[in-house]
């Protein structure tokens, strides 16, 4: 598997989505090392979905939508190449 992150866009086997890239803590009880990788389209692609632990809490019942994202903690693959983007 081929990914690259810039502090724009995450790529995978050649599929590119925009990202935001945001680090912690926004709220007491949030690690200060967390670093989210947002979709700027709200739905990242297959390709990006099947490489990593994606998370939505979006909740239709309330029209509440939010985008997909990555958390991503010290050790993880693209943890520091996130850190130097944000």
């Amino acid at each position: 598997m081929k990914v690259k992150l810039t502090s724009t866009t995450l790529t995978v086997n050649g599929k590119r989505a925009g990202i935001r890239i945001c680090a912690g803590p926004w709220v007491p009880g949030v690690p200060a090392e967390l670093i989210k990788v947002r979709c700027k389209k709200g739905i990242f692609p297959a390709d990006i979905r099947a490489a990593f632990e994606v998370e939505n809490n979006s909740d239709t019942r309330e029209d509440y939508f939010e985008a997909d994202c990555i958390r991503l903690m010290p050790g993880h693959p693209l943890y520091e190449a996130a850190k130097a983007a944000a």
